[in-house]
């Protein structure tokens, strides 16, 4: 007979007769504290101590039954987990958020997605959940992969024409000075005159292989290579997306370090270039504060 967990027997017991023969699930532990006076202070504090007594997935057999009933004895254990199946493997907990990227088939017609997700069963979830909310009709889901590792970057920039404006106003009200106005000033063409740039219809997904190089006077530079996959319109626009993401995650680590001041953080001046840039064929991205919402799950 195939061993499935559908004809899995598993239960917890104290009597060694119903343990024989079988497996233990769990590592089988002995806890005890322990008092230990602080050198320092010269007080007394309990600690608790732990030792593994056996592995998951150890056959119970006569010589095992031995140790078993002596710690039974003696009480450092009470009771043990059996099961006629051996299982020695355990599945790890994810508590980090990676990149995935799906298929779901929508009445016949594929859909691809780009969304965060801690692990495939999580994944799923957050799919189920968006798909039945943004969706009609009967769906599948064909496909999931994680992603090598990589930022997923929406493009919410405003359109170049629009932010020089911006700038023309402020400083036109005092509001900035001369060196910041002209910092900031990007060099428009026709393309950017458009305001169908900022139509989402237009807007593709680009992978995007960057250097990142981040510079501080008198010091050597920083250099290493990142993957992005940036929403936009342009591989120009995604390096500038890229750039502010960069800038903003380093004013956060800044603003972080101010709480802290034994902990000094120099702010360096952070550059990045395309190395490699490619269409990728996605239809949409999962906002992150979707999936977060799945995260404690």
């Amino acid at each position: 007979m195939i061993e499935t967990r559908k004809n899995e027997i598993r239960f917890k017991t104290s009597d060694p007769e119903k343990m024989l023969g079988k497996y233990t699930v769990e590592r089988v532990m002995k806890h005890w504290n322990e008092n230990v006076v602080d050198s320092d202070t010269g007080k007394t504090m309990v600690i608790e101590r732990s030792q593994i007594l056996f592995d998951r997935g150890i056959y119970i057999s006569n010589d095992v039954l031995s140790e078993i009933r002596f710690f039974l004895d003696d009480g450092s254990i009470t009771e043990i987990e059996v099961s006629n199946q051996k299982r020695m493997c355990v599945e790890c907990e994810n508590t980090s958020m990676y990149p995935f990227r799906a298929v779901v088939a929508i009445d016949g017609r594929k859909h691809s997605f780009l969304l965060y997700a801690t692990g495939i069963k999580n994944a799923m979830d957050i799919l189920n959940d968006y798909v039945e909310l943004n969706y009609f009709g009967r769906y599948i889901i064909v496909e999931l992969k994680q992603l090598d590792y990589c930022v997923i970057l929406v493009d919410k920039l405003k359109s170049i024409r629009k932010r020089n404006i911006e700038l023309d106003v402020a400083y036109l009200n005092d509001e900035i000075s001369i060196e910041q106005y002209l910092d900031s000033k990007i060099e428009e063409n026709d393309d950017d005159m458009d305001d169908s740039d900022d139509d989402p219809l237009k807007l593709k997904f680009y992978q995007i292989g960057a250097k990142i190089i981040s510079r501080i006077e008198d010091e050597e530079d920083e250099e290493y290579n990142q993957t992005f996959i940036v929403q936009t319109f342009s591989a120009v626009r995604a390096n500038l997306i890229i750039e502010k993401y960069l800038r903003d995650r380093q004013e956060e680590r800044y603003q972080k370090s101010l709480d802290n001041p034994d902990n000094e953080f120099v702010k360096r001046h952070i550059m990045s270039f395309i190395e490699e840039s490619k269409i990728i064929n996605v239809g949409g991205f999962i906002p992150k504060q979707f999936s977060e919402a799945y995260y404690e799950d």
